[in-house]
């Protein structure tokens, strides 16, 4: 989803967004004119739209028909709903936004504690149990939870299945692999890559993977501990970069004009053909659904296996996509108990169904009817893949550095030759090294 691994800014004032009515105007009591519990949800509606979302209020409503709910959609909602909770205006009983750094919003006191819905009993075990080990911790601050993820990923490559079938080509197991088979689609006059320039950040979905895969699962546990600067030195990091570096300085392996497209532009520079792959996830579907010829054939593969891979068939979430409740809603008790309804299996499976992305719970994703070929390619890569959350409870991490700490993401830099891999791989490391005392002291830490 649209800048769903981009570090945020915060932005100094926010329009007050109006949003589209599900039930009639309140007074601000947290009730509706009828005097019904009236939920309001602030949205990030985007990549996923708000079919499911309408969905799961209403079989809700129907189990307690003294809810109603106002739904607030918004595709900047991530970057809004900070303005609000810093000024106390128009804030909701629940946000659903994507990766931000909540924690300060914890830190502030803006943010409800959500423990006790974490140890409240599902049908095997409790909330937290439900949550896949892997991301149990990812809500946690201080000692406490106080944010339940909302989706869970699955990225790679999205690749047109029916191009593939028809010229013979296999969905590549290995990076060589993929190296060849991206000479044979141009021996044909097929171009390898669509992506955006302006959303160029999408290379992190494979670039990561490919560090991952390196370094294996304790290695990236090392990564986000943070404990030293010598942590930017991981091989991996360097090996991912060079992937992409020679991919990205062969302009015959991506479309003309790809560094002038946004995430739109490239997604529909790959529907009407003009390559074979893109960097992409999950929502693909879900978000281009409108654009889609009826004929129309994709499927995901996790990204191919790097040379010395410690670890195969990845799939990394840079940041979390989130639930959280505002301390000042109205409806606390009410808005916790509507998470819980959202995190057990029918809800869940809806979720899925809507948008042929999985949840980061214990649950039978496959088992959803009216799933698209694209959809089940979705879930059968997810449940095989080893799942990596960039996650880390370490402020040097999410207040400062996160995983590109020198300028952020180095494609643009590395794409236009202002950097090598190795030069950017050299500077973030460097960085680190030289900000490392002082920005612990800056955040208390030393």
């Amino acid at each position: 989803m649209k800048k769903r691994w981009m570090k945020l800014l915060s932005l100094g004032l926010a329009a007050v967004v109006m949003g589209s009515l599900l039930a009639g105007c309140g007074d601000g009591t947290g009730k509706d004119a009828d005097g019904k519990v009236k939920l309001k949800i602030s949205f990030v509606k985007a990549g996923f739209g708000d079919e499911w979302l309408k969905a799961t209020c209403d079989a809700y409503t129907k189990e307690h028909p003294n809810v109603t709910f106002e739904l607030d959609g918004d595709a900047d909602m991530t970057v809004k709903i900070g303005t609000r909770l810093e000024a106390g205006v128009d804030v909701p009983d629940i946000a659903m936004v994507l990766g931000t750094n909540w924690q300060q919003y914890a830190a502030k006191g803006y943010l409800a504690d959500l423990t006790e819905l974490y140890n409240s009993q599902m049908e095997n075990g409790t909330l937290h149990d439900k949550i896949i080990k892997e991301n149990q911790e990812v809500g946690k601050y201080a000692g406490k939870y106080y944010m339940v993820p909302w989706a869970d990923v699955c990225n790679g490559f999205i690749y047109k299945e029916k191009l593939f079938r028809e010229n013979g080509w296999k969905v590549p197991a290995t990076v060589d692999e993929m190296f060849t088979l991206m000479d044979a689609m141009k021996a044909k006059g097929v171009t390898p890559f669509a992506f955006g320039g302006k959303v160029i950040s999408y290379w992190d979905f494979p670039v990561l993977a490919w560090w991952a895969q390196y370094e294996g699962q304790e290695g990236m546990r090392e990564f986000l501990k943070m404990e030293s600067p010598e942590v930017y030195k991981q091989d991996g990091r360097l090996k991912a970069l060079q992937i992409f570096e020679k991919i990205i300085n062969d302009k015959t392996n991506y479309v003309e004009g790809a560094m002038g497209m946004d995430h739109t532009q490239s997604q529909m520079a790959f529907i009407q053909g003009k390559a074979a792959m893109i960097p992409m996830g999950a929502w693909f579907e879900s978000e281009m659904r409108n654009s889609l010829p009826e004929e129309f054939q994709a499927k995901i593969m996790l990204a191919p296996a790097v040379t010395g891979a410690k670890m195969t068939n990845v799939s990394v979430c840079t940041s979390a996509d989130m639930m959280f409740i505002p301390k000042k809603s109205k409806n606390v008790e009410t808005a916790m108990d509507f998470l819980k309804f959202m995190c057990e299996d029918e809800m869940l499976k809806l979720f899925t169904k809507y948008t042929a992305t999985p949840r980061p719970f214990d649950y039978d994703a496959a088992d959803v009817d009216g799933l698209s070929e694209f959809g089940k390619s979705v879930i059968s890569a997810w449940q095989s893949a080893n799942k990596v959350y960039m996650y880390s409870d370490n402020p040097v991490y999410f207040m400062k550095y996160f995983y590109w700490p020198f300028a952020g993401a180095p494609y643009s830099r590395i794409q236009i030759g202002d950097e090598t891999a190795q030069e950017a791989f050299d500077n973030d490391y460097n960085f680190a090294k030289d900000k490392w005392n002082e920005t612990r002291e800056e955040l208390g830490l030393s």
